[in-house]
């Protein structure tokens, strides 16, 4: 009996040795930016975009931004999102905690009718904006998520249609992102010139082929949402 625990113990060893030696997962990319979605009644647009615009106001100046965009879902006046994106991690962190950001929090919790949803986002590719947008600039925003183990497939073939798409006709701004705390899940900002630049995106053959590409091992729906900028 004590002899083949011994012999037991003696092939554990090993295991516990390759365990120990084996490289641990790589750490989470760092946040430098965000998005925001959020529903409110239908009585209180006009409040909100107010709170909007002084939210935006207020953000342009804080150290280290780059980008903040408030945006309101085309046909669903209620619907809105906030996307940002900051130098680096400590600035995006800084904002999260100021004054000005939890004050605008605060006065938007009344006009809410489901939870404020905000996504911490790391860049898998990104570019600065190629142009001004106008009036009629449409923004693209994509929740899309892979299988786990599809997710390195997943951010290839985002970062080769970014690359594709930045060279249309209309884009002015194409990125892919994706969450520290879940890296199967991404976040794909657009921005075109108007309507016509975005439609005749959707429908090329490249756009196509990374769909078709893509489903095999999508986790969830691919999530779409089309917005115009809050002037």
């Amino acid at each position: 009996m004590l002899r083949r625990m011994f012999i037991a113990l003696l092939l554990l060893v090993p295991t516990a040795a390759a365990r120990a030696q084996a490289p641990g997962a790589p750490p989470a990319p760092p946040a430098t930016g965000r998005v925001a979605y959020f529903e409110v009644a239908p009585p209180e647009v006009s409040r909100v975009t107010a709170l909007l615009k002084s939210y935006r106001q207020s953000a342009q100046k804080a150290p280290g931004v780059t980008r903040v965009e408030i945006l309101q879902q085309i046909g669903r006046q209620n619907f809105f999102a906030i996307q940002e994106t900051w130098r680096d991690a400590a600035s995006l962190q800084a904002h999260q905690s100021a004054a000005e950001t939890t004050k605008f929090r605060a006065d938007l919790q009344s006009a809410l009718v489901s939870p404020y949803d905000e996504r911490l986002l790391a860049a898998v590719t990104a570019m600065p904006a190629s142009g001004v947008a106008s009036d009629q600039a449409i923004y693209v925003l994509t929740h899309a998520d892979s299988v786990p183990d599809r997710k390195d497939e997943a951010a290839g073939l985002l970062t080769q249609l970014a690359e594709h798409a930045r060279h249309e006709d209309g884009n002015l701004l194409f990125d892919a992102a994706l969450q520290p705390n879940r890296t199967n899940h991404f976040t794909v900002i657009e921005a075109w010139r108007d309507q016509k630049a975005y439609d005749t995106h959707e429908t090329a053959d490249t756009t196509k082929k990374f769909r078709m590409a893509f489903a095999p091992f999508s986790g969830a729906l691919y999530d779409e949402r089309i917005y115009k900028s809050i002037k």
